[in-house]
């Protein structure tokens, strides 16, 4: 019971039940960029060699603090709200190109004065830190690639739209956690709630809508082609940088064809497969994703 006889709302009590491995508390610190018009959040963790953090598409950051506490102090961790997400400022509707993405983590970069950094990009932040590497190969040690690549599988990317479709701008929690677990099996309530605390904001009266730009939902919906408009391995062939290439063993989105047209654009990749995981790696089995990481990074 909360005050005045409040009640405390459900999801509330099952993301602070045992076990949790914390939230925004993980960071010690919050700052914010400028770049093309646009303020952009980022948020910070320890000392040492940087290693930046890209987040997937309708993610923000926050994400990545399921695996936050398995990376410890074994480097400066910057995680990027990237345009359009989280608390990052939206942008027009066209200024959602690779190109806007790279020019702001480039931004973050120059801001931060980081000269040489470990990129770690999930998805559509793998496709960005991929170009941002073979544009400014100067700036990046290593280059880290999460379940993404140059081919998709179709049978992924409807899987992808047709979730997008089923859900709802706004919701209530409880609703659209089962609906996560559905699309989902490796999520358990508890994961599934703590991930919508981190990607959602609440609306009142009990209904959340998403941190995320929500006219990229909806192009997605209508089956435009979002986020997706350079030819991905032309890039990734001019990457010297050592790359890591990590796959979740259960992913519908990087299949086999897409992990050997990757490795054929970039043949010196190291591939290595996270069990338990799906697309979603981040949040299927972070503590492995974390002893890889840590692994390649040094």
């Amino acid at each position: 019971m909360g005050k005045k006889g409040g009640v405390r709302p459900f999801w509330k009590e099952v993301i602070n039940s045992k076990p949790f491995s914390g939230g925004a508390n993980l960071w010690e610190r919050e700052g914010f960029i400028q770049s093309q018009g646009l303020r952009l959040r980022y948020l910070e963790k320890g000392q040492g060699k940087a290693v930046v953090l890209l987040h997937g598409f309708g993610d923000c950051a926050r994400v990545w603090e399921f695996v936050l506490p398995y990376l410890g102090d074994r480097g400066r961790f910057i995680a990027l709200d990237q345009r359009g997400h989280g608390l990052s400022d939206r942008a027009d509707l066209q200024s959602y190109s690779t190109f806007d993405f790279v020019q702001d983590l480039h931004a973050l970069l120059e801001t931060l004065g980081l000269d040489e950094v470990c990129l770690v990009g999930h998805s559509m932040g793998g496709r960005n830190a991929i170009v941002y590497a073979a544009l400014h190969p100067q700036r990046v040690k290593k280059l880290v690639v999460i379940d993404y690549g140059p081919e998709l599988s179709a049978k992924g990317r409807r899987r992808i739209v047709r979730a997008l479709r089923e859900r709802g701008d706004v919701f209530r929690l409880e609703d659209m956690a089962k609906a996560l677990i559905e699309e989902n099996p490796r999520l358990t309530l508890q994961k599934a709630f703590l991930y919508l605390e981190k990607v959602t904001r609440p609306l009142g009266d009990g209904l959340h809508s998403w941190l995320c730009d929500n006219r990229l939902f909806e192009q997605m919906r209508k089956g435009k082609r979002v986020l997706r408009d350079i030819d991905l391995k032309e890039f990734l062939s001019r990457v010297k940088v050592p790359i890591l290439l990590i796959r979740g063993k259960e992913s519908d989105l990087l299949d086999e064809e897409g992990v050997d047209a990757f490795l054929k654009s970039a043949p010196n990749t190291e591939l290595r497969e996270i069990h338990g995981a799906g697309h979603a790696v981040p949040v299927d089995n972070p503590e492995e994703l974390a002893r890889v990481l840590l692994e390649f990074i040094g």
